[in-house]
């Protein structure tokens, strides 16, 4: 048999390749660099913010780089636009450089970076260890499939008055999420701790603020905060 060669997609293809910016500095600078992933529903979004505002971070969501990128309408804007109506996954190369912008353009003004929804992909992974640094700790978010379904939908109901998404959507975007997601806990199964993502918000929130705080004790410039903060939570309880 011969070689299989790929197909090269046009769409793709027709996007800047390449890393055009350079991360050292957010390397250099070594602030925490923790990453949360999660199924949709999961609450990644609304806990990431939660979670900036406790520590002085920078919440980095990959949705609103992508759709702050879309709006420009630039060339690039158009082809990321097609490609996220379809569904598909933005290129590592290009998302990594966006991400690395938005993390430079907050760099001096935050004690670190929280990323939601990222890494999607075993190759963003690497994208990501190779022109920035590996994360110090990498949470997942683990939310059984059938509570999802129910989230999502309950969800929808609130923003357009109906359910405005199927189940059998739902179950497709979910079997997507977990058959990309299975490669990237493997490839970063030392740094990642599981946190049950089905209690009630708060409670997975001080879940997520223990386990960051324990990573935090590695960041000298970060402990005044963590002792602040416990001090705070030891008088009022």
């Amino acid at each position: 048999m011969g070689n299989c060669i790929k197909p090269v997609d046009p769409l793709v293809a027709s996007l800047p390749r390449g890393i055009n910016v350079d991360g050292s500095p957010i390397k250099e600078s070594k602030v925490p660099i923790i990453f949360v992933i999660g199924a949709p529903g999961a609450g990644k979004r609304t806990l990431c913010t939660k979670v900036a505002q406790k520590y002085g971070f920078h919440d980095i969501i990959t949705s609103d780089i992508l759709r702050d990128e879309v709006s420009k309408r630039t060339q690039k804007a158009v082809v990321l636009a097609r490609l996220i109506s379809q569904g598909r996954l933005v290129p590592p190369d290009v998302l990594m450089e966006l991400i690395i912008v938005k993390m430079l353009e907050q760099l001096h003004d935050g004690k670190g970076f929280i990323l939601s929804g990222f890494p999607r992909e075993k190759e963003q992974c690497r994208v990501f260890d190779r022109e920035v640094r590996p994360p110090d700790l990498v949470l997942f978010l683990n939310v059984r499939n059938a509570v999802l379904i129910d989230r999502i939908m309950a969800r929808s109901v609130q923003i357009h008055e109906r359910i405005s998404i199927s189940f059998d959507n739902i179950s497709t975007q979910l079997k997507d999420f977990n058959k990309r997601n299975k490669p990237v806990i493997k490839y970063y199964k030392k740094l990642l701790v599981v946190i049950d993502g089905e209690d009630d918000m708060m409670t997975v929130f001080e879940k997520m603020c223990k386990v960051i705080d324990d990573t935090l004790l590695n960041f000298p410039n970060n402990m005044a905060h963590v002792t602040a903060t416990s001090n705070v939570i030891s008088h009022t309880a």
